[in-house]
């Protein structure tokens, strides 16, 4: 007999980092900071979050810098986060602070389109063991976890809410994550935007993964 679980998944991407307005630079550093615009923004779904009434039963976070502190930004310094070094962004390797235009010639760049989510960076990872390394800790600790499985049970007997879950990471994770979830072509994973702080959630149940909304970021309309 299949194990009932139920679930309700929100991926956040980091705020704004000082990488992300310097757009030539390759790769980031797990201890790069976020802007001022980017702690604004955590700030901000810190109030959306507030405002939606969501109350988040676990909490798991990329232990780099930028996605760590914009999770306590927005969850506040008492809320337990679990970091989860699975939740990383994409090694770029060699490529890690190098020049885009230096780096990505022609040749480069049509061996890129050759090979899609399997080109893997001097050194660095592929979209698709970025893919693996996330998607298995998603298993682990979430859709095949007995506590989880045990809480969702004992939330359905007891008719309460399902669980609700967080996780804070970078935009290319999120992206192998949702192609993990939804098995779309390889292709969309680059046709996606994943926004600094925005909201993709998910929903776990008897019929499966459910795509609720994708990079939602309405609690930064007040900027």
């Amino acid at each position: 007999m299949l194990e009932y679980n139920e679930f309700y998944l929100s991926l956040i991407r980091h705020g704004e980092s000082v990488v992300n307005i310097t757009p030539d630079v390759m790769g980031q550093s797990g201890d790069t900071p976020l802007t001022e615009r980017g702690w604004l923004q955590a700030n901000l779904l810190n109030e959306g979050l507030y405002r939606s009434n969501v109350d988040f039963d676990h909490v798991f976070v990329s232990d780099y810098k930028r996605a760590h502190d914009t999770a306590i930004s927005a969850m506040g310094e008492d809320f337990p986060i679990i970091l989860a070094p699975a939740l990383r962004e994409y090694d770029a390797g060699d490529w890690n602070g190098a020049s885009r235009k230096k780096e990505l010639t022609e040749d480069v760049r049509l061996k890129m389109g050759l090979m899609g989510s399997g080109f893997c960076p001097p050194n660095g990872e592929s979209m698709h063991m970025v893919e693996r390394r996330a998607s298995k800790w998603l298993e682990d600790t979430i859709l095949y976890n007995k506590e989880i499985i045990a809480e969702a049970k004992d939330r359905k007997d007891k008719k309460e809410r399902p669980t609700e879950i967080a996780c804070f990471s970078h935009g290319m994770t999120i992206r192998c994550i949702l192609h993990y979830i939804m098995g779309f072509d390889q292709n969309f994973i680059w046709k996606i935007n994943i926004d600094n702080t925005s909201i993709s959630k998910l929903h776990f149940g008897k019929d499966g993964w459910r795509l609720i909304s994708i990079n939602d970021t309405s609690h930064l309309s007040r900027y």
